[in-house]
């Protein structure tokens, strides 16, 4: 049975091959999200995973060496992300798997023969800049970001259009690839907010009543110091924590024994509906949940921030007015208690996070798939 929300193809409906990478979910959820918008416009839309086209147990390899490093060793993690600054620097250090990549992507597009090639992950924005440059790609080639904070990888060269999350962003991007920049910003949907807020005892509305605050830890299930921000949630007697795992059954468990069960969950496929009823999100990314977050006017708390694009995320989104942050948990009652509803700071920092969204952001990305 097909789809009633997908239209026919179009006759001038355009094929679009979506490049993502299965290192988490954000970039996934980003091609996901291009698909529906493009197909319920009647354009065909083939997705790929990237890591797919490297040699049997690489792609797996990569994989579970960047989760590794995210647990075990932030530090370097730091220090190859700052390479991603400089682009010769951080061009030298990715070429070795470009040209591991090269013959597997050359056949895929040939395969493919997309009307438009679309990277949501800075290598497959790096490797389909690399084929439009030798000329192997001949359409236009786009780029959308799936960081607040753009780097070298992703506005790597050879690409037409450099899709970003902000109007910063977008800015900090253009003096790099100038005119090629655009603001399209999140890709998440938007909803109103659900108030009064669930409460751990489902009771009304009251001083007394514990407001739920969702914590995410990204698909990984990667957190700083987490049975502490727990403890200190609960303990404050303001706020019950519902702690995202993502696909880290380990870190459940770890947090039942540590905290108390009923704190942590696995993964969920109701996350922005839990937002939408929270009082609040504590995040430590700037990734999918945060936008997800942003789009049903719940309020984000950047709290210890991850190394790398986290940490970025957290400054970008902090300047911009978008998130408050935090570095310590015994920080983290006192900034979610100055986003109490009907307060000031609360109804700013929602105004500036829905700022970041553009209306007619499927219009531009269509356009823009048929400037080549």
């Amino acid at each position: 049975m097909s789809d009633p929300s997908v239209r026919p193809v179009a006759r001038d409906g355009r094929r679009h091959l979506i490049v993502s990478a299965s290192m988490g979910s954000g970039h996934d959820q980003a091609a996901a999200e291009i698909a529906r918008r493009l197909r319920e416009r009647g354009h065909q839309v083939q997705l790929l995973d990237l890591l797919r086209l490297l040699p049997a147990g690489i792609g797996s390899a990569i994989r579970n060496g960047y989760g590794m490093t995210l647990r075990h060793a932030p530090g370097r993690y730091q220090r190859v992300y700052d390479r991603f600054a400089d682009p010769e620097g951080a061009h030298q250090l990715v070429e070795p798997m470009i040209r591991l990549l090269a013959p597997a992507a050359r056949q895929a597009v040939r395969a493919a023969d997309p009307d438009t090639v679309i990277s949501t992950f800075h290598l497959a924005a790096t490797v389909a800049g690399r084929l439009r440059m030798d000329g192997v790609l001949r359409k236009p080639a786009l780029v959308v970001l799936t960081e607040f904070a753009p780097h070298a990888l992703w506005l790597s060269p050879g690409n037409d259009a450099y899709l970003c999350l902000s109007p910063e962003g977008r800015e900090l991007a253009a003096r790099q690839v100038d005119g090629r920049a655009y603001w399209l910003g999140p890709l998440a949907p938007q909803s109103p907010a659900v108030l009064p807020n669930t409460t751990a005892d489902g009771g009304a509305d009251g001083a007394d009543r514990q407001q739920l605050v969702v914590v995410s830890t990204g698909s990984w299930g990667v957190a700083t110091n987490l049975a502490a921000t727990v403890r200190t949630l609960v303990e404050s007697g303001r706020y019950s924590p519902l702690v995202l795992c993502g696909r880290n059954e380990r870190l459940v468990a770890h947090l039942d024994r540590t905290t108390g069960p009923g704190h942590a969950v696995g993964w969920r496929d109701d996350v922005a509906d839990l937002l939408a009823h929270a009082y609040a999100l504590v995040e430590n990314s700037g990734g999918q949940t945060c936008m997800e977050a942003f789009g049903v006017s719940t309020p984000v708390v950047i709290h210890q921030p991850l190394s790398g694009h986290g940490l970025a995320a957290a400054i970008h989104l902090a300047r911009a007015g978008a998130v408050s942050r935090t570095d310590d948990p015994r920080d983290l009652p006192a900034a979610l208690d100055s986003l109490a509803p009907g307060t000031p700071a609360r109804s700013r920092q929602i105004e500036r996070a829905l700022a970041l969204f553009r209306p007619d952001s499927t219009d531009l990305l269509e356009k823009l798939t048929r400037a080549g």
